[in-house]
């Protein structure tokens, strides 16, 4: 929230890169609870995971998931999908079901399959954020990329999204680190160093703005 004067702008769709192992999932997860904590309802589309396995994970760091679906805060759903229009209903229905306020789409990589070109692609994610917007969604898109320099899967998606937010797994000479950065925010005057973070229990992801780099200062860590 520091790093974006107070968190993603009302209604907008964030993308959030990196390659496997960066802690996407987990950033995606620790949004919607901490809006639920707030009142905010917030619904997760797994498009691979099941939802006993999500919440599972969820438990490891000590968050109120049971309770905060008892109370429909929560909603975990792991749509069958057979088409892209099939899964614009599905998400609309699941933000109806609980009023959500937040949203969470674990991945839109995997939606990028469904098409053929990058225009159809491009297009997608344009008819999915003219959805949440309607839906009066903030929403978190998570997308896995190849190469840890790739802003997105297709490389069509950064210049669509409100947001982009890039998430590293930097290897140093005894260990890996991990670190996040603000790509794009609109309606922010956003920081654009590099800050590490954590994953731990309890309370999931912990920034630390004290120890910004910039991206020479990560490209020499990586020699």
């Amino acid at each position: 929230d520091d790093l974006i004067e107070g968190g993603f702008p009302d209604k907008s769709l964030i993308l959030i890169s990196g390659i496997c192992g960066t802690g996407k999932s987990i950033f995606g997860i620790n949004f919607l609870v901490n809006g639920a904590l707030k009142g905010e309802p917030g619904v997760y589309i797994s498009l691979e995971e099941s939802p006993e396995e999500n919440i599972r994970q969820m438990k490891t760091f000590g968050w109120p998931v049971d309770e905060l679906i008892k109370q429909r805060k929560l909603l975990i759903i792991q749509p069958t999908l057979y088409n892209y229009d099939a899964l614009l209903t599905k998400i609309e229905d699941a933000v109806n079901m609980i009023g959500a306020k937040r949203l969470v789409l674990d991945s839109l990589s995997i939606i990028g399959m469904y098409f053929e070109n990058m225009y159809k692609v491009r297009k997608s994610v344009l008819e999915l954020s003219a959805l949440l917007k309607r839906l009066g969604c903030t929403t978190i898109a998570i997308d896995e990329t190849e190469k840890e320099d790739d802003m997105s899967a297709f490389h069509v998606e950064e210049f669509v999204v409100d947001g982009l937010v890039m998430m590293y797994f930097t290897k140093k000479k005894s260990h890996f680190e991990r670190s996040i950065a603000v790509i794009k925010m609109r309606s922010t005057k956003h920081s654009t160093k590099i800050y590490p973070f954590d994953i731990g229990s309890p309370g999931g992801i912990t920034v630390y703005p004290e120890k910004a780099k910039n991206k020479q200062q990560l490209s020499a860590d990586q020699r």
